[in-house]
């Protein structure tokens, strides 16, 4: 397997370097290693890629559903031929699991595409008050993350080309391997060049797709200072925006529940990416009446880690995914600390890095933190795991909201009082004695926050309001 790949653009139907011929290093958060040399987008090829969109949009105005459906298929059918190699490269590029990506990754995005392509059948609806008729938006922006960036991408590329629209893809440059599994899909299936265009490169590439006046809608998913500036560029043109942001997502652990036994599954939501992705929790809220017992539980657990030396490893301990987070993580613990609150476990003052290959840095515990500190409150993006005892019950729900963020949460304990404390909680979703599967439906895997972890339209229906331009017939 052939894991060292020259990542390019993806104009035309062919792979391509940028117009500068700049590239950048991508490296392993494994080891520290080149993993790919990718190349570095500007403002040229965001044009050149949007020249070919449009005479991709000209030659499919008269697909059928049926055209549409049948390509969502084959991409599908694509993707799962290929599941083993996709999930290894993207687990190698992003310091996960394999197994992990492939059941949470490549195997929900297959999910999405299968899922779209038997749910275009209805191409005219009907309403108490006249026939609903999508029509194509144009050119959608898709702008991802890096963390299971393949899943990212197809909840929102499935319903974009269902609804008859063309796509120009920004992959993040921290996975750009997601960008070149998704064009050897689109070449095997022999799809119609220009139909997606995969661009490579920096923030810079996302705010140039969110502004362009041709681009008529922009989906993207990222941390909240990125959503806002993408936010900013895209309502300069009035365009239609679909924005999933920040992520403050909170743990509770309640009386009566195994947690001696069930640790490793309490605190996976927090190590199995190192709080860098959208769905890990940073607060983790235990009762007072139990706190010394967990207390002394999560400190043997935590001795037990190793980190994952390779994708093919189950370890939680998880690297960073680039090198210059791991002092930003040091910096955070010593803020923590400055706002009172103790270090638990994990990093010790002014260390940077573990003697050990790649971006590792010990996952660090703090307790004692006040629940309006700023530590609290905002995204930390880092292996920071807030630990806050409270006396009662209906507290834990209490100081979760106190965010302002609304993503998801997750509540472990016995079923009746897991769904009362659930029920309290603002955010999209939350997780049951479980955390982030697979195997959950196609609809629930999606999540737009509440408050502002989420703006803009969130219809991801391929005929909704935002990937069709709906239009109202009347008078039948």
């Amino acid at each position: 397997m052939d894991l060292n790949l020259n990542l390019l653009n993806f104009i035309g139907g062919a792979f391509v370097a940028s117009e500068s011929a700049k590239t950048f290093i991508k490296k392993s958060p494994f080891d520290g290693s080149d993993l790919s040399s990718v190349a570095q987008s500007d403002a040229m090829d965001v044009i050149k890629a949007i020249q070919g969109s449009k005479k991709a949009l000209q030659q499919i105005e008269n697909q059928t559903a049926d055209d549409r459906a049948q390509l969502l298929a084959d991409f599908a059918n694509h993707l799962e031929t290929h599941a083993d190699r996709y999930a290894c490269l993207e687990a190698l590029h992003q310091g996960l699991p394999k197994s992990f990506v492939l059941e949470n990754s490549i195997k929900v995005a297959i999910s999405h595409l299968r899922y779209n392509s038997q749910n275009l059948s209805q191409s005219l609806l009907v309403t108490q008050d006249g026939h609903l008729q999508p029509r194509p938006v144009g050119i959608v922006g898709i702008i991802t993350p890096w963390s299971l960036s393949l899943r990212l991408v197809m909840e929102r590329m499935a319903p974009a080309l269902a609804a008859g629209n063309v796509v120009i893809l920004k992959v993040s440059e921290l996975s750009p391997v997601t960008g070149q599994i998704i064009g050897e899909a689109l070449q095997a299936i022999q799809a119609l060049p220009g139909l997606v265009q995969i661009i490579q490169g920096g923030s810079d590439v996302a705010q140039i797709i969110a502004g362009h006046p041709s681009i008529r809608a922009v989906t993207a998913v990222g941390r909240g200072s990125s959503m806002a500036a993408i936010a900013k560029a895209g309502l300069a043109e009035f365009k239609k925006l679909q924005l999933s942001g920040g992520a403050k997502n909170s743990s509770i652990v309640l009386s009566d529940f195994d947690f001696k036994g069930r640790m490793s599954e309490v605190m996976k939501p927090f190590l199995l990416g190192q709080g860098q992705m959208c769905w890990n929790s940073s607060r983790l809220f235990v009762l007072e009446s139990f706190q010394k017992e967990f207390m002394e539980a999560l400190h043997t657990y935590m001795e037990t880690l190793t980190p994952l030396s390779s994708p093919d490893g189950e370890s939680v301990w998880t690297p960073l995914i680039a090198e210059d987070r791991m002092a930003m993580i040091s910096e955070r613990t010593q803020f923590g600390i400055s706002e009172h609150g103790k270090s638990f476990w994990g990093i010790k003052p002014n260390e940077k890095r573990l003697d050990h290959p790649g971006f590792f840095v010990k996952p660090t515990v703090m307790i004692d933190l006040p629940n309006c500190s700023v530590m609290q409150q905002d995204e930390l993006h880092g292996p920071l795991i807030l630990v806050t005892p409270v006396k009662y019950q209906h507290e834990t729900f209490k100081w979760a909201n106190t965010s302002y963020l609304g993503h998801s949460g997750i509540v472990w304990g016995p079923e009746e009082k897991v769904q009362k404390v659930a029920s309290k909680l603002e955010c999209a979703r939350v997780w049951e004695n479980s955390w982030l599967s697979g195997q959950d439906g196609v609809l629930s895997n999606i999540i737009f926050g509440h408050k502002q972890s989420s703006f803009g339209n969130i219809d991801m229906a391929w005929n909704g309001s935002f990937y069709s331009d709906v239009k109202k017939l009347t008078g039948f």
